[in-house]
């Protein structure tokens, strides 16, 4: 499978350093054990992935405009947690969790949300049953995306890196989805 990567332009299929992880994404090691790849299977998907913490706030753009007016490759075995086997298997060994946050069922809304404790112990279930990684959609724009284990799976390089730098179609796209402004 074919899949896209934004990374270290010398080597983006390599894990990042284990100094330089911010352990801080959806489906991290909690324990910081083993690291974890992020790909999609387009480029827009990928890069509105990485980009999203910067593209600002719609409630805060609509509110200005109110007040101003108005002047958006895997190889391993990998686990799909959108499956309702998977989501089934999850609810049932994060009860305790779902229990804490007064939910009776895992579902995909909840794995595509911001509580990353949650996301974070299911990847390790899922690492610790033997899993390369998690394949899920992006809660972006719904496109298939995939988080890699250290140690489980890998990526295999498929032609030549694309530099950012090179202000490619689809970076300038998503730059402007964002309403971000490269200078």
């Amino acid at each position: 499978m074919a899949v896209w990567r934004v990374g270290y332009f010398a080597s983006p299929c390599d894990f990042t350093p284990h100094h330089l992880c911010g352990w801080n994404h959806r489906f991290d090691d909690p324990r910081r054990e083993y690291r974890t790849i992020y790909a999609a299977d387009k480029k827009e998907t990928c890069l509105r992935e990485v980009l999203a913490d910067l593209r600002p706030d719609k409630k805060a753009i609509a509110d200005f405009k109110k007040l101003f007016g108005d002047d958006d490759s895997v190889a391993g075995k990998m686990a799909d947690i959108e499956s309702g086997p998977v989501l089934a298997d999850l609810s049932d060994r994060l009860a305790r969790e779902l229990a804490a946050r007064k939910l009776k069922r895992l579902d995909i809304a909840r794995l595509r949300s911001q509580d990353r404790a949650l996301t974070r112990a299911a990847s390790r279930l899922l690492h610790d049953d033997g899993h390369g990684g998690i394949d899920f959609h992006s809660r972006l724009d719904k496109v298939p995306c995939h988080a890699v284990f250290e140690g489980r799976a890998r990526l295999d390089q498929e032609g030549a890196a694309i530099p950012l730098s090179g202000r490619p179609p689809e970076f300038l796209a998503v730059c402007a989805e964002y309403s971000l402004k490269l200078n």
